[in-house]
């Protein structure tokens, strides 16, 4: 019997240190953009709302996703933001995936869990560039952090026109050598210099090379550059 308590003693401690991951774990949610109803990795930090809140917007295009959705939205609600990760439908028209960037923003705008007055965007890849695309759109956004954002076939160039549009503190991160599939360096610089150049708040970390292709940097929630993220986040909204 006492060796009993004993277990169940260490497995109450296990849970209690683990609480808060576990409730903070994302489920699949699903919205309406158009006539299309497009699914989405929604995750909640533990405790009473609402809660400030972040936007994650994948990499690649039709059925590949770049980066790792429901990994992402997980350590937001770790770090105290609601995270929502919308999954683009495979349509490959830019024009597309922006109404789908549109419709998820107003989407969680509407969930009672989240702060309206405190909301940001990030993306990696192509969802960079599109998270960028939106911040040249709206002014509801507190931040916005663009990952080795893509060029779109010239739609960055269009857009980077429309920087002095942007109202939010942007941070841009890349690898060194993230210039495989196409030299995202180059692209990083470009949003950076054009935000700059437009009085606008811009920061650029280019980060140490990783691997043979810099780009697999933001595959996965990774630390070496997570920190920057979830730094630069807490200094623009304000989470419990």
């Amino acid at each position: 019997m006492k060796r009993f308590y004993t277990i169940l003693s260490a497995a109450l401690a296990v849970v209690a240190i683990m609480g808060d991951r576990l409730e903070s774990f994302g489920k699949e949610v699903s919205f309406q953009s158009g006539s299309q109803q497009i699914k989405g990795y929604l995750a909640t930090p533990a405790g009473i709302g609402p809660f400030p809140t972040v936007l994650f917007l994948h990499g690649g295009i039709g059925s590949i996703i770049g980066g790792n959705p429901s990994a992402v939205v997980n350590a937001l609600a770790n770090a105290g933001f609601v995270g929502f990760a919308p999954i683009r439908r495979n349509d490959p028209s830019m024009a597309t995936h922006a109404k789908d960037t549109a419709a998820a923003i107003d989407f969680v705008k509407r969930l009672d869990q989240v702060d309206n007055a405190q909301l940001a965007i990030t993306g990696f890849s192509r969802g960079g560039l599109l998270a960028f695309m939106a911040s040249t759109r709206r002014q509801d956004l507190r931040a916005v952090v663009l990952m080795a954002p893509a060029h779109g076939r010239g739609a960055l160039r269009r857009f980077l026109a429309d920087a002095e549009n942007v109202s939010a503190p942007t941070l841009i991160l890349v690898a060194k050598n993230d210039t495989r599939q196409a030299d995202h360096v180059s692209l990083s610089r470009q949003i950076h210099t054009g935000l700059r150049a437009a009085g606008k708040h811009a920061q650029l970390i280019v980060c140490p090379p990783y691997g043979q292709d810099g780009h697999h940097l933001f595959f996965e929630v990774r630390p070496s550059y997570w920190q920057n993220v979830e730094r630069f986040l807490k200094s623009r909204l304000k989470p419990r």
